[in-house]
């Protein structure tokens, strides 16, 4: 069963906030303004309309009928009378227009428009006479508007965001697929490559050592893109297993040195000393990572020194370079899973960028933390703390 990525749920996650927050800000838009919209364009339509009432009230003859009770339509001709009868009152045209105004006016549509109507009762009496005239004053359906047309778009925008969350997921499902292909393929000739070196070639067990570390390294980053391998705390000495770690380097790092290892600062004779609670083998793990980053991108720029000292309940160790360093954001994204610095991809050596986020995903798992910060006046210093005995 495929473990969960966190950080791919994440970035995901990070790809849909803009398409949410659209969504979040068109509901509100159509739940708050829309209503305010379409009432404010039904006042409008109502105005107009109230002036051309007013203006047949003020000049009768620039109506395009005039329709009078009992004897129905007198001017406008037989489209007009079909519609107005002269049986009905003037009680019944307001029947399909939403306003009237005192009973003297209102509307009503046809298939030709909107006629608006306005009864005179300047006569007195029951002889009432309606004046009415086409026009085309219409309300703007923004309501169905942002309906159709923001749904469209809505539509659109989440398509390309699920295209998009499906692509990366794909992308990351293919990464790993290969990674976890390629470590279980080494693996198996290594171990085997490990019992046909001869017990007198330091060499190449040492370099056929590194090989299956760095398999392992693959293994367990795919093992840490979702559940944690569960670390196993012994006591032990630290400086043993960074003396474990050492050895596979110790050739590499003399050579760049003349012949002389990296400088180690143990703790003052009378401090209780360097042994702490962790997991043996990933705390070997993560000093082999830390020899291995500096062997490749600071041992041939400068010297490297390794301190051990006590910090409060935890014991902690200093891998102070003299390297090109990195900047601060580069030191911001150094832990993170497949970052490689520029600088570091333009030196052309290799790498997976796993190696620094396995390391600190070993040392948060056993209570401990890794941390970079600059070196002065150049370079980088990395810190191990791990809880002490």
């Amino acid at each position: 069963m495929r473990t969960l990525n966190f950080k791919l749920i994440r970035s995901v996650a990070c790809l849909c906030v803009p398409t949410a927050v659209v969504i979040a800000l068109a509901v509100r838009f159509y739940i708050m303004d829309v209503p305010r919209i379409t009432e404010g364009e039904r006042k409008r339509v109502a105005s107009e309309c109230e002036e051309v009432a007013n203006g047949l009230l003020e000049d009768p003859g620039r109506a395009d009928f005039a329709w009078r009770r009992g004897a129905g339509v007198e001017k406008g001709g037989e489209a007009y009378a079909r519609l107005f009868p002269s049986e009905m009152t003037w009680k019944d045209w307001p029947t399909r227009g939403p306003v009237k105004k005192r009973e003297r006016w209102g509307w009503r549509k046809v298939p030709e428009g909107r006629i608006v109507w306005v009864r005179d009762t300047r006569r007195g009496g029951d002889d009432d006479v309606v004046y009415g005239r086409l026009t085309h004053i219409e309300p703007v359906a923004y309501k169905m508007m942002f309906i159709c047309f923001g749904g469209f778009a809505l539509f659109v925008l989440v398509g390309i965001t699920l295209v998009g969350a499906k692509y990366l997921i794909d992308y990351v499902k293919a990464r790993d697929d290969f990674m976890s292909a390629t470590a279980h393929d080494l693996a198996t000739p290594l171990v085997g490559m490990r019992f046909l070196i001869g017990r007198d070639d330091v060499e190449a067990k040492n370099l056929n050592e590194r090989m299956i570390r760095l398999v392992e390294n693959i293994k367990d980053f795919m093992r840490l893109g979702g559940r944690r391998r569960s670390p196993v705390p012994v006591e032990f000495d630290l400086k043993r297993a960074y003396d474990e770690a050492y050895t596979l380097f110790r050739e590499d790092y003399r050579d760049l040195f003349d012949g002389r290892d990296v400088e180690v600062v143990l703790p003052p004779a009378d401090d209780p000393g360097t042994r702490v609670v962790a997991d043996e083998t990933m705390t070997v793990q993560i000093l082999w990572n830390l020899l291995g980053n500096d062997l490749k991108y600071a041992a041939p720029f400068g010297s490297v020194k390794v301190v051990f000292r006590r910090e409060g309940g935890r014991v902690a160790v200093d891998f102070i370079d003299e390297g090109k360093g990195m900047s601060r954001r580069q030191m911001a994204k150094a832990f993170d899973r497949f970052y490689r610095a520029k600088t570091v991809l333009e030196s052309g050596k290799g790498g997976f960028g796993i190696g620094l986020c396995t390391a600190r995903e070993f040392a948060v798992a056993m209570g401990g933390t890794l941390t970079v910060r600059a070196n002065t006046p150049r370079g980088c210093i990395f810190t191990l703390t791990l809880p002490a005995s």
